[in-house]
């Protein structure tokens, strides 16, 4: 997973961050529109309090370039079981 992985924890260290708020920064940094997702009542302020840094640009790339071309949410996969309807999105 990628938050997991080295570079992730690295550069939430040089903003004194967690790996998930390094990856929802990043998300909302590229203009992507972010829902995060938690089970744990003390990880909401965290998941919101990821406004007062930024990720360099060096570090974008570096998160960036681990791109495995993978959706979590890709209705190719879950469509069809779930509701009986094949919607591939890479086609």
């Amino acid at each position: 997973m990628i938050i997991n992985q080295p570079i992730v924890a690295e550069i939430g260290k040089k903003h004194g961050k967690s790996a998930g708020q390094v990856l929802i920064r990043w998300a909302v940094q590229r203009g992507t529109s972010v829902i995060p997702k938690t089970s744990r009542k003390e990880r909401l302020p965290e998941n919101i309090n990821v406004f007062d840094f930024t990720i360099s640009d060096e570090d974008m790339k570096a998160i960036s370039a681990m791109d495995k071309k993978r959706r979590f949410n890709d209705p190719g996969d879950f469509a069809e079981p779930a509701f009986g309807l094949f919607y591939p999105i890479y086609e």
